[in-house]
């Protein structure tokens, strides 16, 4: 359920289906699997300690894991770009999803007329 090579994050930046807002960005693209992977982007220039980041990379996935089956078929990258609080962190996650969802949709349709991209 991990992204992992650099080719699997290079088609979430092509597509462009952007959510999120403030410090995170949330990516979103088909991955034409039937089930969702994630991508963490959290950069030490962001968050300095080990301790920070793998906090963050947690409270992440818990946010994917709860949306888990709403988002199969599509890879999801949060792209951490400013210090963030938790709470804060949290919002734009769970707010970012839908729009970068909404965004695969509008732009997949109007590729592929009639068909659902997602399953």
């Amino acid at each position: 359920m991990k992204m992992r090579k650099t080719d699997e994050f290079s088609s979430v930046f092509r597509l462009r289906c952007l959510g999120g807002g403030g410090g995170l960005d949330v990516l979103a693209a088909p991955n034409g699997l039937d089930h969702a992977r994630l991508g963490l982007i959290i950069p030490k220039k962001v968050v300095a300690t080990a301790v920070g980041r793998n906090r963050i990379k947690r409270l992440l996935r818990e946010v994917f894991r709860l949306r888990q089956k709403e988002l199969a078929g599509l890879d999801v990258v949060f792209r951490l770009k400013g210090r963030l609080a938790e709470v804060n962190l949290l919002k734009m996650a769970d707010n970012g999803l839908p729009r970068a969802l909404d965004c695969v949709m509008k732009r997949t349709a109007v590729d592929n007329p009639g068909s659902n991209p997602i399953q």
